[in-house]
């Protein structure tokens, strides 16, 4: 996976900060709706990870790595933006 854009870091940060609701959706095509508060660097065995923390829809928590994300659809109203392309 290729890393995401510095470009993009701002609408993460924007989605997180304002916890907006949010339909995500994976390069494998797994959608996932919620909202996420927090980003964080996680290790899995000798990989390391960008990821964004919250929870889903139906309010299991969930983390996401960064650069698994296709794009990011937001459905909060009033919101800074409204589509973010990552891949």
């Amino acid at each position: 996976m290729t890393p995401i854009k510095c470009a993009h870091y701002d609408y993460i940060e924007i989605m997180c900060l304002h916890q907006y609701q949010v339909k995500i959706t994976l390069h494998s095509g797994i959608e996932i709706v919620g909202h996420f508060n927090q980003t964080a660097i996680v290790k899995q065995g000798e990989m390391t990870h960008e990821v964004i923390r919250g929870v889903t829809q139906q309010q299991q928590a969930i983390t996401v790595i960064l650069t698994d994300i296709n794009c990011i659809d937001v459905l909060s109203t009033n919101a800074v933006f409204d589509h973010v392309q990552l891949g």
